[in-house]
C-alpha cells in the first residue's frame, strides 16, 4: 500500500520507449534538485501514453518542504541549485522536442515550454539600412574580392557584420578606427519583445561622421556666422503663408 502524498512529472510528446534510461535517470535528478529533500522523495513508478515520472513524498514536514520549494520554484525565488534545475530540466525539454508539468494532484506548479521556446526564431528580413558607428575591424574576403568589415553601433556593445567590394572598399581603409555612416542592405531581426536590429549590411555608401560632443557641437553652431531674424517664429509662419499661397 504506497503512503504519502504523490508529485507528478509529464513529459508530453514522448512516451518512455522512446526515451533512452540515462536520459530519464538525468531528468529524474534535475527533478530530486528541485524538490531538495532528497531522504524524503521516492522515485515511484513511470506511467506510459507520455513519459510520467512518479514521485512520493513522505507525509508531514518533508512533503510541506517540497511543496514549498517548488512553488518558490515556479515564483522564481528558489536557491540557485533549484533555479538552475528548472532551466536545465526545461532545456532538456526542448531538445526531446517536448514540452513538460509538475502537478500536486491536479493542480499544475510548473510548467516546461521547452519546445515551444525553442521554435521562436527571430523574424528577420532584407532591408535597406543606415548603420552609424566605429569602423574597429577590416580583414580580405578569402576570394580577394573585397573586405569584411565590423562596425560598433553608438551605445552598443555587440557588432554589425559588414561586406563592401569595389571602390567602397578600398574607401572604407580610410576611416579605419573612425565614426562613419554607412549605406546599404541590410539583414534585420526582430527579437520577442518587438524591437528591430540591423544584424548584418553590405555597404553600397559610407560618409565619414565627425565625433563630438554635444557641448562641441552647439559651440560650432555659436560660431557659425550669418543674420538671424529678429522673430524666427514669425519668419516661419510667413514661409508657410507664402507656400499656401502657391
Amino acid at each position: 500500500m504506497r503512503t504519502g502524498t504523490e508529485i507528478i512529472w509529464v513529459l508530453e510528446g514522448r512516451s518512455p520507449d522512446q526515451i533512452p534510461m540515462a536520459r530519464l535517470a538525468e531528468y529524474m535528478q534535475q527533478l530530486a534538485l528541485i524538490f531538495g529533500e532528497t531522504q524524503s522523495v521516492h522515485f515511484d513508478r513511470i506511467e506510459k501514453a507520455c513519459t510520467k515520472l512518479v514521485a512520493r513524498l513522505d507525509m508531514g514536514v518533508p512533503a510541506q518542504r517540497v511543496h514549498s520549494r517548488v512553488y518558490a520554484v515556479r515564483d522564481r525565488k528558489a536557491p540557485a541549485e533549484a533555479m538552475n534545475a528548472f532551466r536545465r530540466l526545461d532545456e532538456m525539454v526542448g531538445e526531446d522536442r517536448g514540452n513538460a508539468r509538475l502537478t500536486f494532484g491536479a493542480n499544475v506548479i510548473l510548467r516546461f515550454p521547452g519546445r515551444i521556446n525553442i521554435l521562436k526564431e527571430p523574424f528577420s528580413l532584407i532591408d535597406e539600412a543606415t548603420v552609424v558607428g566605429k569602423l574597429y575591424a577590416l580583414s580580405e574576403e578569402p576570394s580577394g574580392d573585397g573586405l569584411r568589415a565590423r562596425i560598433r553601433p553608438r551605445g552598443g556593445s555587440s557588432y554589425i557584420a559588414c561586406t563592401a567590394d569595389g571602390d567602397i572598399a578600398r574607401t572604407l581603409g580610410n576611416y579605419f578606427l573612425d565614426t562613419i555612416r554607412a549605406y546599404g542592405r541590410g539583414k534585420w531581426e526582430r527579437s520577442d519583445s518587438g524591437e528591430w536590429a540591423c544584424k548584418s549590411l553590405h555597404i553600397r555608401s559610407v560618409d565619414p561622421v565627425k565625433d563630438v560632443s554635444l557641448r562641441e557641437a552647439i559651440n560650432e553652431l555659436r560660431e557659425i556666422k550669418t543674420d538671424w531674424p529678429e522673430d524666427p517664429l514669425e519668419e516661419w509662419a510667413l514661409l508657410d503663408e507664402k507656400d499656401g499661397a502657391a
